[in-house]
């Protein structure tokens, strides 16, 4: 896991070098080829390729033994990572957030708009489809969704408030062994 958040320490470090690149490489390279480019926060989504990208970053950063494919432990492992980096309080356990109820403005008229996120357990249910794995695909067509559920105006670009809705619907909640 400390592996991991030093992975995506380093992405953070080297986005600038990855968006230079990116304006270099040949407007014909495939997903795979983009994923040095990575997209590794949700609220800078904007174009629906972008939410590919999204997924893909988060395929490769969650597939630790780099079979193609996440069973349970790895997804798991993967949302204890990305859950404190999605949302602080996330890592606070349930009982905590009971005694304070308080929610800061900014949050509070997304949190009407999205329901509390799934358990990463419940996620890998939903997004595997009740199989023991998430394919690549699977991962790659659940982001597109959520890019489509997000894209209020259906102008395939996604506006801050938008952005925002996509970020919230794609959020990871910390496992429960950890809550």
């Amino acid at each position: 896991m400390l592996r991991k958040l030093i992975l995506g320490a380093s992405a953070l470090a080297m986005a600038p070098l990855a968006a230079h690149a990116q304006e270099t490489m040949a407007p014909e390279a495939d997903i795979s080829t983009k994923a040095a480019t990575a997209i590794i926060d949700a609220t800078q989504v904007e174009t629906r390729d972008e939410a590919k990208l999204y997924a893909e970053s988060e395929f490769l950063q969650a597939d630790q033994n780099d079979d193609g494919k996440l069973d349970q432990s790895e997804f798991v492992a993967y949302a204890a990572a990305r859950a404190p980096l999605n949302d602080p309080a996330l890592s606070i356990p349930d009982e905590v957030m009971e005694t304070e109820k308080a929610t800061p403005p900014a949050t509070a008229s997304m949190e009407a708009s999205v329901e509390e996120p799934a358990t990463a357990e419940e996620q890998f249910a939903e997004i595997s489809k009740g199989d023991e794995a998430i394919s690549h695909d699977e991962l790659v067509e659940t982001r597109v969704a959520q890019f489509d559920e997000a894209d209020q105006n259906d102008d395939e670009a996604l506006d801050e408030t938008e952005r925002m809705q996509f970020a919230a619907l794609t959020k990871l909640k910390a496992p429960k062994s950890i809550l």
